[in-house]
């Protein structure tokens, strides 16, 4: 999609599905004058625009990008069944400006919905009596977390991109925007979340709600996530505080996760996640990734040298002790394929898994297509807290039980001791260690390109991203090491028709250079 189109009317276009009744729509006015002169005109208008915001993020463009950009580079994955080839061509780190995955509008199709609602839904107030100055702030303050929430993305995956805070509602606008710098979207950013927090909702009336909505706790995590991104420690840790007071939220028992947190969804531990259910919305994503019931063989798999090698997470020696020797998180998340080296993902595609006390076999059972996306959940506003502590090195004590808090849930056989603090003496080994248990905890959610990227961003060098993502690849990766030789080539090019249909944009410089992002 090209910056024209993606902050074109389409909006109003999903708007329209979910009004009832379609005979009054078949109007010959332009979509945007239907818009400004009969839609904005009540409280249950305003209601249907923001579950637009909301749905527009459940689509798969949307989706599939919020996995690729922040998993599928990691070292996390590797190739699985009939993966499609840009998305293969992009995990060999064969990348060109022309890939599908470098496409952007279906983000800024979110954003656009954003806009709209911030621009008209404030006239409403005006119009109807019900609708108060109170319920606007509140849906406000959803409203401009789910647009920071895809800004934050689009910058971590582009770098540099435009910024467009007005609505689009005709073909009559300079669509002609270049891209800003990081720094000042994320001050926005920033500045948008500090006036959510003013404004949002500790909870909802129902438990799905509070969960798929935007509330007080999710505005604080994607704030404490900016903040690390930013090497912002102490903001992150403040705002990790602020979570981890609430005594609302808890960690489920290990030998639950699967089942509660990843097949029911909206668990205890849980602070936003995206909704999905038989009737109005299947998680396709998660079923073409992962598996589902009838596909149990998704298009990732988890590299099996980090399974058994000595890179793996697991059985990890650690000095006088090993990590992770008996760790529910290999049998829960992964599924080795029946007579053969390929291990696949159970997390968010199973529903279950069983073991035989005697044999220690496991037997998995898929779920259907509709996994809930969990966005943020408590386990990792404690990694998060932790990796903060340990970059400004004033309380290593403090980051090992914090991980040890995520570690030891995990970890439940008899004899199975929490990380000793003797094992992890220097900064270094303490990095290692969170990066372990991030990994560990997190796999497939979406987050680790973006870890190993604030390794490399710390340092202004891809060497300790390197490091890790190398590993996987057959014969030490050397072809892709060159291909990710300077920073500029860790994020992705602009896509080739966004430069054509907009020429104030500029292409990342490294596929300036390396002659894959030309505009022709």
């Amino acid at each position: 999609m090209n910056m024209k189109k993606l902050i074109s009317i389409l909006s109003i276009a999903g708007l329209i599905i979910v009004l009832p009744g379609c005979g009054d729509w078949l109007d010959i006015r332009p979509e945007s004058e239907i818009v400004l002169d009969d839609f904005w005109q009540n409280e249950s208008q305003v209601n249907q625009v923001l579950s637009a915001c909301y749905r527009s993020i459940t689509e798969g463009d949307v989706m599939s990008r919020m996995l690729v950009w922040g998993e599928l580079r990691s070292d996390n994955v590797t190739f699985g069944r009939n993966m499609p080839t840009d998305m293969y061509k992009m995990l060999n780190v064969d990348i060109s400006a022309d890939n599908g995955y470098c496409h952007w509008g279906a983000f800024y199709t979110v954003i656009n919905n954003c806009n709209n609602f911030l621009h008209y839904a404030p006239g409403v107030v005006d119009l109807d009596a019900n609708f108060t100055e109170s319920k606007l702030h509140s849906m406000e303050a959803e409203v401009l977390t789910l647009r920071a929430l895809m800004y934050f993305y689009l910058v971590r995956t582009f770098e540099n991109v435009p910024w467009v805070d007005e609505p689009s509602v005709d073909d009559a606008q300079d669509y002609k925007i270049t891209q800003s710098p990081e720094d000042f979207i994320l001050d926005k950013l920033v500045a948008d979340l500090q006036t959510a927090l003013k404004y949002s909702r500790d909870n909802y009336e129902t438990n799905i709600y509070s969960k798929g909505r935007i509330t007080t706790n999710a505005v604080r995590a994607l704030l404490a996530d900016i903040y690390l991104w930013r090497e912002e420690y102490s903001k992150c840790s403040e705002m990790c505080d602020q979570i981890l007071n609430d005594k609302n939220l808890e960690l489920e028992e290990g030998e639950n996760v699967i089942s509660k947190v990843f097949y029911q969804g909206n668990s205890k531990e849980s602070i936003f996640e995206l909704q999905f259910d038989d009737d109005l919305m299947f998680n396709w994503v998660v079923r073409d990734y992962f598996g589902a019931y009838g596909n149990e063989s998704g298009q990732w798999s988890f590299p099996g040298i980090f399974v058994t090698g000595k890179f793996s997470p697991f059985n990890f020696n650690a000095g006088s002790s090993k990590e992770s020797t008996e760790d529910l998180r290999e049998k829960d998340f992964l599924r080795q394929e029946t007579g053969g080296d390929r291990y696949y993902v159970f997390k968010y595609a199973g529903a279950l898994r069983q073991e035989n006390a005697t044999t220690k076999v496991s037997t998995y059972y898929y779920r259907n297509v509709t996994a809930n996306w969990i966005v943020y959940r408590l386990s990792e506003i404690y990694l998060m807290k932790a990796e903060a502590l340990i970059q400004l090195e004033a309380n290593p004590a403090e980051a090992i039980e914090l991980i040890n808090t995520v570690y030891m849930r995990s970890n439940t056989e008899e004899g199975e001791k929490d990380l000793s603090a003797d094992n992890y003496t220097s900064k270094l080994k303490l990095d290692e260690l969170y990066m372990r248990e991030r990994q560990r905890e997190l796999m497939f959610e979406g987050k680790r390109w973006f870890d190993l990227m604030r390794l490399a961003r710390r340092v202004d060098s891809p060497a300790p991203l390197l490091s890790y993502v190398t590993r996987k690849f057959t014969g030490g990766g050397s072809n892709q090491s060159t291909k990710m030789s300077v920073m500029d080539a860790l994020y992705l090019p602009v896509h080739t028709e966004e430069l054509k249909a907009n020429s104030a944009l500029v292409q990342n410089e490294f596929y300036k250079v390396t002659g894959e992002g030309a505009n022709n």
